[in-house]
């Protein structure tokens, strides 16, 4: 007969706890090494590796490089399908974003930082007059090539900056090509810092150029806040750009963005 203490809390399955710790850890940092992972959860290398082997097996996991460490993919959003909109930390620039395309008209977007690239969070396609997709959520864009990317290349810290080049060098096969990205980097940072906002314009997505602003709480940068409009269209860019920067610094204040125009 069994004479132990009775309990009411409920049986887990240890494994799904582990795995779920594993991705909550990975989704703090842009790359992660299996030393890191072990140590915060007080779990052997082995063990960690296999948990890890079983999220990339079912994609949410990948590696880079050979000794870079572990990252989380694309797929990792499709988690959080079934909760709409951003964090609460967002809601202010969520806001912002509706507030501008009240009053510009243009689609607006947020963006914030997935490893090696910028991804749309949030977007003002869908009450936009003259909005050119259906949708943009979940679309990556490059540092170097899109508004989004070179707009948070530019105002990241530099030791953050750094770190992104080096995870875009690994895509180099020869150290001319690493050098070509590390200087087209510099050239984009340059350009980016000059001018205040990221820039897209010429052969990528022609139709459209994007500009975009870094997007901070307070003092720390957290995503990217940007405008799209039709390359062929009669556009005052300056005033864009003067109502962007009021909605992003607006955003860092924690206050409501009041159009400047």
């Amino acid at each position: 007969m069994f004479t132990g203490h009775m309990t009411n809390l409920p049986k887990t399955v240890r494994s799904v706890e582990r795995t779920l710790q594993i991705l909550e850890l990975m989704n703090r940092a842009p790359v992660v090494r299996v030393q890191y992972l072990a140590a915060q959860t007080d779990l052997p290398a082995p063990t960690v590796v296999r948990l890890l082997e079983t999220l990339m097996a079912a994609g949410y996991v990948r590696k880079i490089g050979r000794q870079a460490g572990y990252c989380v993919t694309e797929k990792v959003a499709s988690l959080g399908a079934g909760h709409h909109g951003l964090p609460q930390v967002f809601d202010v620039a969520r806001q912002a974003a509706e507030a501008l395309t009240t009053h510009t008209l243009w689609p607006t977007a947020v963006a914030t930082l997935d490893v090696d690239a910028l991804v749309i969070r949030f977007s003002t396609i869908p009450m936009s007059p003259l909005s050119h997709y259906q949708s943009t959520i979940n679309r990556r864009m490059t540092l170097l090539d899109y508004a989004h990317g070179r707009a948070y290349l530019g105002f990241c810290p530099e030791e953050e900056r750094q770190h992104l080049v080096n995870l875009l060098q690994q895509s180099a096969e020869t150290n001319e090509e690493a050098v070509a990205i590390a200087q087209r980097a510099e050239a984009v940072v340059a350009l980016t810092r000059a001018s205040g906002f990221g820039e897209r314009t010429g052969n990528i997505q022609p139709e459209t150029h994007s500009i975009a602003a870094p997007l901070r709480m307070g003092a720390k940068l957290v995503g990217t806040l940007g405008i799209t409009y039709f390359a062929k269209a009669q556009v005052n860019v300056n005033t864009l750009k003067t109502e962007l920067s009021a909605a992003a610094q607006a955003c860092a204040a924690g206050s409501a963005y009041q159009p400047v125009g």
